[in-house]
């Protein structure tokens, strides 16, 4: 018996070891827990609740039982608690619900509580297990969400966008006031329809294609199309989103009319009412785009003689013949071909090859036809007459310009061919063509591998004798060419651009060597069309005075009149800015245009350069000296130094010296010489009078 009690004893123990060791491990589940476990009486009164209670609310588990709990519970959600409570208690169903507990330091914190019966045999309750689990994140995220949609939805509603979204199955989810007006006012459609049941004649459309684009790349989509059932055009944005398509579109029928509108009146001329530069471009890019397919065409004309028309009979009757020309030109083309008026007097021709299958040489003909008969403008008579160059596109060109170019020296060779003449770009203009292509390139490589260099004319004092400074003038070496002219390669880099390059190399060039020679000569650098109409032009010419450390007087930057011809109240402005830094300005080739002595006039040149064409012929023309006579009378009442360029004898030296003129430049007084041959030349002796005719280190020109 007693060895029988003492197995009952061991077993006792054990079995209320392992009710101890399950009360441990349960209370420390309970305290490592995120969760609350609580148990309530089947009345609902509070029973027991784990330490953790107390260190989130910061009362005690004592205080709590009962009903004591509801003193952790915010204000507010007390009664709806409440209810739930007492609704779980009177079915005896599980029940949970999101209240907001006060923690120790008093903020509110969600909480998510959860309850359930445990029953006996005969369905009554024993005990209410419960947990309590933080539910704050969510609920806050939860909120944040509904915000954002309500926040979203204002957005949407209160856009003047149409709005559309449907899921992956085109069925419609959401619409706003905008697009429900539109959409039912048109279709009858509504939330919940499918879009293809609606338009079932936009399937295999730009919307179809479009859709199913941003569909398939999950990227969006903006496109503008026309509307398949009436002559309206939408904008629309296609925006992917997680369940398929958010739709932004806008009635753009008003504003697309207006644009094309515009986008006519700015491509056409508004004297002829032909297509403009812009037009014609535009059109001879496509027509190039597709020469494979069908041949291209350009034919430029010239009107030769119109410049007399203009300046005899005036604008206005020049403006009226020009339509009168237009209006014959094209009732001379075919029409599948474009005419444009490019400006001025110069008109230009698209050709391809229509059904009658006329050529552009027929096309040529046709068009110097027009001017077999006079004009009547205001009663009067004009005779007129063309020139016409013309090209076909080939393998060979590699852009519509190439085209384009082709026929420009085309229409050169027949201006050279004399009046009414019609010439074809040939094989030899092409290979003539490439060599200045292949010269574009070289010269591009020239200055970076420094095959151009600077010499030096030297400008004489007429009443000193002495050297006053000089001209730097560019030259290129070609390495397999030798010497090219200035007048070939200056006219290639204006084209190109290049010469602002070129020209900002020349001014810091010269101005190094000039710093060189003594402080009171001066250097002369010419200056470029292209170059002046940059408006960075003063800081650039400031920044080589300064890197060289020469004062801006001693700088003369020539131009030509042709600076002044486009553009001329920014090229004036350009112009006052680099004197106002103490730069000199010079007119150079003066005599040689048409306005010269207006240019005087609006800008106050500090040199004035006479031609050499007039120097030419000192001592056997009385017209010309006495045109020289006057500009130097002229340049002196004006305050401005007088040169004379290209003198050759010491007669015209003589002559220039007698008449006042204040320096000489030419290949008596000096020709063109290398760097260091100007800088002996200029460091001799103060005050020295130069041999005339001395010349170091001639270059030629």
């Amino acid at each position: 018996m007693a060895e029988r009690i003492a197995v009952q004893d061991r077993i006792i123990a054990a079995l209320q070891d392992q009710i101890r060791e399950q009360d441990i491990r349960y209370r420390y589940a309970c305290e490592l827990s995120n969760r609350i476990p609580w148990m309530a009486a089947p009345n609902g009164d509070l029973m027991e609740l784990p330490p953790l209670w107390t260190v989130l609310t910061g009362l005690s588990v004592e205080e709590c039982l009962g009903n004591g709990w509801v003193a952790a519970v915010h204000s507010e959600d007390v009664e709806p608690l409440k209810e739930i409570w007492q609704q779980a208690l009177s079915t005896g169903e599980d029940a949970q619900a999101d209240f907001r507990l006060i923690m120790r330091n008093g903020d509110l914190r969600w909480f998510q509580v959860r309850v359930a019966p445990r029953k006996a045999e005969d369905g009554s309750i024993v005990r209410w297990y419960g947990t309590l689990e933080d539910a704050h994140d969510r609920r806050v995220a939860e909120e944040a969400s509904k915000q954002s949609e309500a926040f979203a939805l204002r957005v949407l509603e209160s856009t003047t966008d149409h709005v559309v979204v449907m899921d992956r199955d085109w069925r419609i989810t959401f619409m706003n006031a905008q697009a429900t007006r539109f959409i039912h006012d048109r279709r009858h459609g509504k939330i919940g329809d499918v879009l293809w049941d609606i338009y079932p004649d936009y399937l295999g459309s730009d919307y179809e294609i479009h859709y199913r684009q941003a569909l398939a790349t999950g990227r969006p989509v903006r496109f503008e199309t026309g509307m398949i059932d009436s002559d309206g055009w939408l904008d629309l944005n296609v925006c992917p989103t997680s369940d398929g398509l958010a739709v932004f579109f806008r009635d753009i029928t008003e504003v697309k009319r207006a644009s094309d509108a515009l986008i006519e009146q700015a491509h056409r001329d508004e004297l002829t009412g032909l297509a403009n530069r812009a037009l014609f471009n535009k059109a001879l890019e496509e027509a190039f785009e597709h020469r494979a397919e069908r041949d291209t065409s350009v034919l430029l004309l010239d009107l030769d003689l119109f410049k007399e028309v203009n300046d005899t009979l005036g604008h206005p009757v020049g403006d009226r013949l020009l339509r009168k020309v237009a209006l014959r030109f094209q009732s001379a083309i075919g029409k599948r071909d474009v005419l444009a008026r490019l400006g001025g007097d110069e008109f230009a021709v698209i050709h391809r090859p229509s059904a009658d299958g006329r050529s552009v040489e027929a096309l040529a003909e046709r068009l110097m036809e027009s001017f077999t008969e006079c004009f009547f403008v205001d009663g009067i008579a004009i005779k007129l007459a063309a020139s016409i160059g013309t090209a076909k596109s080939s393998p060979a060109d590699t852009s519509s310009n190439d085209l384009f170019k082709a026929a420009d020296i085309a229409l050169y060779r027949a201006k050279e061919d004399g009046r009414g003449a019609i010439r074809a770009f040939d094989d030899g203009m092409a290979e003539r063509l490439q060599a200045r292509q292949t010269m574009k390139v070289d010269l591009d490589v020239a200055l970076v591998l420094g095959e151009l260099r600077l010499v030096y004319q030297p400008l004489l004092d007429i009443a000193s004798g002495r050297i006053a400074g000089a001209e730097a003038l560019v030259r290129w070496r070609h390495p397999t060419l030798g010497e090219i002219s200035p007048g070939e390669f200056i006219p290639l880099a204006e084209d190109t651009g290049l010469i602002v390059e070129m020209g900002d190399w020349i001014l810091r060039q010269a101005c190094m060597q000039a710093a060189l020679w003594p402080d009171d000569r001066t250097i002369a650098v010419n200056i470029s069309p292209v170059q002046i109409r940059d408006e960075t032009l003063p800081q650039r010419v400031l920044y080589a005075l300064s890197n060289a450390g020469i004062a801006p007087s001693r700088l003369e930057l020539e131009i030509t009149e042709s600076v002044l011809l486009n553009d001329s109240e920014r090229n004036i402005a350009v112009l006052h800015a680099l004197r106002e830094a103490g730069v000199r300005i010079a007119l150079d080739d003066f005599g040689t245009g048409f306005s010269s002595l207006s240019y005087l006039r609006s800008f106050p040149f500090d040199k004035l350069k006479l031609d050499r064409c007039f120097v030419g012929d000192i001592g056997g023309s009385p017209q010309s000296e006495a045109i020289i006579r006057a500009a130097g009378e002229m340049g002196r009442a004006m305050a401005m130094t007088t040169t004379a360029e290209g003198v050759e004898t010491a007669e015209q030296l003589n002559w220039l010296r007698a008449n006042g003129w204040s320096q000489a430049q030419g290949w008596h007084t000096g020709r063109p010489m290398e760097a260091s041959a100007i800088r002996d030349l200029m460091n001799r002796r103060k005050g020295e009078p130069a041999s005339a005719g001395e010349n170091p280190d001639p270059c030629g020109r």
